[in-house]
């Protein structure tokens, strides 16, 4: 039966790539809008030097933006809230990043509730901005502040520098993620990347889910620099398949944090090759459904690991508490690239034995299985796989991430398609090895028993 599934999701599959070539036309141009402070710019020349009119503000030029048009900040001052409700919009500063030492351009809002920065359409990119908490208090602004709320899918924030109002008394938040307002209430497949976040005093990044229509699902965290807040540096909060990877976080109260219940499970959840050091507390799991925090391969600030007073008493690195997998931690701040994750594949799904014609010109299902925080239908880089006796003969064809559940754990598994001549498996091969990365560069491997015929 089994075997019959895999052969129709193949044939699926095939008319459903052909029926997308067929349908493809022309695209219809974006176009590229310009604001500046003195409301003139360069057009032409691509420039902020220029005598061509252009928008004064940031929401003016969002509002006569259309789906996938870019939005070019000059440098300035911008005191204002802006709303995205557009897809597919490219808002970025003229040089593309707020974290280093060119000019800044800077949003400072008069209002944030619910945020400076409100993104609640899909696929969106807000990129090299400054964005300050400073609007008044007290009154009237007793109530949380979050400088950056999605809201939508698939947005991508980038290279900003978020500066919080410190300690207010009040949960602010540099940058909120759940769902609640649009769609199906579940904002998915965020990124949160490259971004300076400091003088927060709730949480510089939070992965929130309120309620099973205001949650957030498969967030990636990475590459931020999370410091200097006195409240929590990045927690993720009953949110299953967060990924948070290679941040740096010091000077926190407390760097990470992970809840988790019976009514939102925070399942999946990963915490890897992040640099914790010199805050009052490293980690805590707060989790109320025996969830334990994974924590391995991450740099504490000190070759002996974290400390805890149980686990490891040697540990010299910032403190961590209890049901929290710290072992095994870096003894150096990471490289490039994290340690290799072992994955399970299942080679032919539904068939036992694996059985391979050898040279015979076919196309060879590979199924990559879901484990405990991997995720291979989001976390995979498909373009990276090769399959084969040693793992790297054959190149992939094609991915399919609609078959669902294959192996029952609950978690969406990735379906894989190699050339079997393309493989050069042999009668002596009794084991093929697949191999390629996450879309984070980190190396994985697969392997799986195969029995091969002439």
């Amino acid at each position: 039966m089994l075997r019959t599934i895999a052969s129709i999701l193949i044939l699926a599959f095939a008319a459903f790539l052909l029926l997308q070539l067929g349908s493809m036309g022309p695209s219809a141009r974006s176009r590229k809008l310009w604001v500046d402070e003195d409301g003139n710019a360069g057009i032409a020349s691509e420039s902020c030097d220029g005598t061509d009119p252009v928008y004064f503000s940031i929401q003016a030029a969002i509002d006569a933006a259309e789906d996938g048009d870019e939005i070019m900040v000059c440098p300035g001052i911008y005191i204002e809230q802006i709303t995205i409700r557009r897809n597919r919009l490219t808002i970025r500063s003229i040089d593309r990043s707020a974290v280093d030492p060119s000019a800044d351009t800077i949003l400072r809002p008069e209002e944030l509730a619910p945020a400076g920065v409100w993104i609640v359409g899909d696929d969106n990119t807000l990129e090299g901005f400054v964005i300050e908490d400073k609007a008044l208090t007290p009154p009237p602004h007793h109530h949380p502040h979050s400088l950056i709320l999605v809201q939508g899918d698939r947005n991508t924030i980038r290279a900003n520098r978020l500066i919080g109002r410190g300690n207010a008394g009040q949960v602010d938040s540099g940058i909120l993620v759940h769902g609640g307002d649009v769609g199906n209430g579940v904002a998915e497949h965020n990124q949160i990347m490259e971004n300076e976040i400091l003088n927060v005093s709730g949480h510089g990044i939070w992965i929130l889910s309120a309620g099973l229509n205001r949650a957030a699902y498969w967030t990636v965290v990475a590459r931020n620099q999370v410091h200097d807040n006195p409240g929590r540096g990045i927690t993720v909060e009953r949110s299953p398949y967060t990924q948070v990877e290679y941040n740096m976080l010091a000077r926190n109260d407390l760097a990470l944090s992970l809840h988790s219940d019976a009514s939102l499970p925070a399942a999946g959840n990963s915490f890897r090759c992040n640099q914790i050091f010199g805050n009052a507390w490293g980690a805590r799991n707060t989790s109320m459904d025996g969830t334990v925090m994974d924590l391995r391969f991450n740099w504490w600030g000190n070759p002996a690991g974290p400390a805890h007073e149980i686990r490891n008493l040697s540990g010299a690195g910032d403190r961590v508490g209890d049901n929290i997998d710290f072992a095994p931690w870096l003894t150096d701040p990471p490289g490039p690239v994290c340690p290799l994750i072992r994955i399970r594949i299942d080679i032919q799904p539904g068939e036992t034995p694996n059985s391979i014609r050898s040279g015979r010109r076919v196309v060879l299902p590979v199924a990559i299985l879901s484990g405990p925080n991997f995720m291979p239908a989001v976390e995979i880089d498909r373009n990276s796989l090769t399959f084969g006796p040693s793992g790297g003969e054959a190149p992939v064809v094609s991915c399919q991430s609609t078959v669902g559940d294959l192996d029952g754990d609950g978690v969406a598994d990735l379906l894989c398609y190699f050339r079997g001549e393309h493989t050069g498996f042999r009668p002596e091969h009794q084991e093929g090895i697949l191999r390629g990365r996450t879309i984070h560069g980190v190396p994985v491997e697969g392997r799986d028993v195969v029995q091969v015929s002439p």
